[in-house]
């Protein structure tokens, strides 16, 4: 993992807390995603599904699951495993250190493979495309992939149209500002933005957080912008159109629901089964 990366996520494990939807997943995402797991479910009927999360999202541990389950949760920061993992529970779920790309899973071993966000740290296409064939490779021929995306939109945003729409109250999460202002900073999905780009602009916008009527802009949830302050680490935010073309190398049956809150359009969740 680069350096930077690395200290992105351990600034991450050492703030969780102060991170919120649309960053982390809220009650309707979840929701989303245990309707399209008991989909899967229903045809696949397997009694208790082996899970590879990627990453240690707790909100997606912690979901209550319509089924048994026997959940690996995989991080490559070591700090997200020790602060954010919900904590182990034998013959129900654990949280390890390794690399999604060289996991030492089987292959086929895996009935669900779920994630939230992850491809946005992988470059594109070739890293993402790479990951997509690995988890692939893990799923067993009749198992389910589930990925909440984060997509940039296909007419993207302008930067000062982004400014101007904090200024005048209207965007009402910081977190939701924060990946509006990313994408609108991002020339292209194979470019992606550096998180250092996204620290400048905030800080030439010329807001005064104090001054808007926003309640979900909070002096600790505006202080995570902070965390990319100098980092050279980059973000990738290709289109649904994109990301599910270069998945459709590896799945088939892919299917793309949104849901309905601020930046909802922006955070599609997609299933898909194994292409055989």
């Amino acid at each position: 993992m680069p350096s930077d990366l690395k200290k992105t996520w351990n600034d991450t494990a050492s703030r969780f807390d102060d991170w919120g939807p649309p960053l982390r997943p809220c009650p309707e995402d979840i929701r989303i995603m245990l309707e399209m797991i008991s989909d899967w479910h229903r045809l696949n009927g397997t009694a208790k599904p082996r899970v590879f999360l990627c990453g240690v999202t707790p909100e997606i541990v912690l979901m209550s699951w319509p089924f048994p389950i026997d959940l690996i949760g995989m991080d490559q920061a070591e700090s997200m495993v020790q602060k954010v993992w919900p904590g182990d529970q034998p013959g129900i779920r654990r949280g390890v250190v390794g690399n999604w790309l060289a996991s030492g899973l089987a292959a086929g071993s895996q009935d669900i493979v779920v994630g939230d966000g992850g491809f946005a740290f992988c470059t594109f296409p070739d890293a993402e495309k790479a990951l997509m064939a690995e988890l692939r490779r893990v799923l067993a021929p009749s198992g389910l992939f589930l990925y909440r995306h984060f997509a940039q939109l296909e007419a993207p945003e302008k930067l000062d149209e982004v400014i101007s729409a904090a200024k005048l109250g209207a965007i009402g999460s910081f977190h939701a500002f924060k990946w509006r202002l990313a994408m609108a900073l991002q020339m292209g999905g194979a470019s992606g933005v550096r998180q250092q780009e996204i620290w400048q602009a905030w800080m030439h916008a010329g807001i005064d957080p104090s001054r808007l009527p926003q309640p979900g802009w909070s002096g600790r949830a505006v202080s995570t912008i902070d965390l990319y302050e100098g980092k050279e680490a980059r973000l990738y935010f290709p289109t649904v159109r994109e990301f599910t073309a270069l998945m459709a190398e590896a799945y088939t049956d892919i299917e793309v629901r949104y849901p309905t809150y601020e930046l909802g359009e922006r955070c599609p969740i997609i299933a898909a089964r194994p292409r055989t």
